[in-house]
């Protein structure tokens, strides 16, 4: 046996493989053997090469327990490090049959929210809980049992099927508003309306497949999948996997799974990115009834004009008629409360309806007879139109008072409507003829009392509307049928430019000539009489 000494270790290196063999008792401690072998060392020597051996032993002991002891600790690290390992890569794909079964279970659970009914037994509110209570459930199983490019997939899916759910509510419920919304208002408004109820409801946009997005890249596979089941095979088809024996996978959908994964998308990323998000909730159900409300209102009460009043209606009354309405709208959305989406939205489709109202009255304008003497009944202009409309809107802008606004646009218009009675180029006009009324739009005698009872009609239609609408606590958006000395004043000043104002003084003088005669007369009878019969 060598033994070699190296830095402060003892390194055993056996003679040709063999092992050590320890000293039988009966040879240990008495120094002698039991043959002779040539060359053995002297007796001390021998106790020394025995002292030296037991060392040797006691450090291999030592050694090998230590080495056993570091094999252990390797062991024990090695089935760490494999079990942290394990917990954080991903876990192993399933099988494709798995994963179609799967797919398919979800398909089956998403029926519920495509095949959804509204309960025309409950109310609005109810139904759009409960849709809300199918979409939560499953969109919380999506998001704890399925992962990857597939998730997005069923995600989507399932808010294009809740979004369906929302657009029947909607225009089973409020048809009226959809039908406003969808004539005067902004290009795409219902589903604007549709969209903003559903984030609302979630707290986001919805996804969405559509061509060109930039989540699912150009191609929307789920979006295919819903066109295809919109022609009767519902969820006949899956996303990933064609439902046949062989649950085959679809090698395009494969390619672009493979390039979604690699970019590493999420579901929850996709939701929290992008803009996805939305802080300001565009519509919501109470909302949307209050608007229904008002549009019923509204079509109930449009300021309809006779076709046999129209040659004798003005531009400034068209205008003064539109903007009161639009009051109307300005003040229904800030005594309600409704958010600045729907507010929005509102105010659009009025000032849209006004523009309507204008035109439509200047097509049923040009349908009457009087129509075809241009020079007593010509065209109405939109710009006389305009300027009454908007004055109106700028004045409540800058007050809020739907009443001084009204008032102001009535002065406004008067102004306009009677000096265009003493301007030659209008005179010949039917509708300025000097003897038609503003309100009555007819010959009349008494302008005072046209003024007065025009403004009290006016105040009976606001207040009845304050009514209808639930406002009418408010005393403060109230119309007063008294009119204050100010505006009176500035009616009597408008009115003295109408050539009604000057008929009305020679009628009064002739009136005052004419009893005096008689009083003069009476006078000298008596006095005649008197002296007749007096002796």
């Amino acid at each position: 046996m060598d033994i070699k000494n190296t830095t402060n270790q003892h390194v055993i290196t056996p003679n040709a493989g063999k092992p050590l063999i320890p000293l039988s008792p009966s040879e240990q401690g008495t120094g002698k053997q039991g043959a002779s072998v040539q060359g053995t060392p002297a007796d001390g020597a021998l106790a020394e090469l025995e002292a030296s051996l037991e060392e040797i032993r006691a450090g291999e002991m030592i050694l090998n327990a230590a080495l056993a002891r570091e094999a252990e600790i390797a062991k024990y690290q090695k089935q760490e490090d494999r079990a942290e390992l394990e917990s954080t890569k991903e876990p192993n794909r399933t099988s494709e049959a798995d994963d179609a079964a799967n797919e398919r279970i979800m398909n089956r659970k998403l029926l519920e929210m495509l095949h959804w009914k509204q309960d025309s037994h409950q109310s609005a509110a109810a139904n759009f809980n409960q849709i809300q209570s199918i979409f939560q459930s499953l969109l919380n199983e999506l998001l704890s049992d399925y992962r990857g490019t597939l998730q997005l997939q069923l995600m989507a899916q399932l808010d294009a099927f809740t979004l369906n759910a929302i657009r029947q509510l909607v225009s089973e419920r409020f048809q009226e508003l959809l039908d406003f919304l969808g004539q005067y208002g902004r290009p795409n408004s219902s589903e604007a309306l549709i969209n903003g109820l559903f984030q609302n409801m979630s707290e986001r946009k919805p996804l969405t497949l559509s061509e060109g997005n930039s989540t699912f890249g150009k191609t929307g596979y789920a979006a295919q999948n819903m066109t295809q089941k919109g022609t009767g095979q519902q969820l006949a088809q899956g996303i990933i996997y064609q439902k046949d024996s062989k649950a085959r996978i679809n090698t395009e959908y494969q390619d672009h799974v493979g390039r979604s994964e690699r970019s590493g998308t999420k579901a929850l990323e996709v939701i929290q990115r992008g803009g996805y998000l939305t802080g300001s909730k565009a519509f919501n159900l109470r909302d949307i009834r209050q608007a229904q409300n008002f549009i019923h209102y509204l079509n109930q009460n449009l300021p309809q004009i006779k076709s046999e009043k129209l040659p004798y209606t003005s531009e400034e009354y068209l205008g003064f008629s539109a903007g009161v309405s639009s009051l109307k709208a300005q003040t229904f959305i800030e005594q309600t409360g409704l958010s600045e989406g729907t507010a929005s939205a509102l105010k659009y489709a009025m000032g849209t309806f006004a523009q309507e109202y204008f035109f439509q009255n200047g097509q049923s304008l040009k349908q009457t007879p009087e129509f075809r003497d241009k020079g007593s009944c010509p065209a109405y202009q939109a710009d006389s139109f305009q300027k009454i409309y908007r004055y109106m809107i700028d004045a409540y802008e800058q007050k809020h008072d739907a009443q001084s606004a009204a008032l102001a646009g009535l002065k406004k218009s008067l102004e306009s409507y009677y000096e265009k009675q003493t301007d030659p180029v209008y005179q010949n006009m039917n509708r300025y003829r000097s003897d038609i009324g503003f309100f009555s739009r007819s010959p009349i005698n008494d302008w005072k009392n046209e003024i007065i009872n025009g403004w009290k009609s006016i105040c009976r239609d606001w207040n009845g509307f304050l009514q209808y609408t639930q406002l009418s606590k408010n005393r403060a958006v109230k119309f007063d049928y008294t009119l204050s000395r100010d505006y009176y004043m500035a009616f009597l000043m408008s009115q003295e430019k109408s050539p009604h104002h000057g008929k009305g003084r020679k009628k009064k003088t002739l009136q005052f000539v004419l009893r005096l005669g008689i009083l003069v007369i009476g006078i000298i009878l008596c006095l005649f009489l008197m002296a007749l019969f007096t002796p």
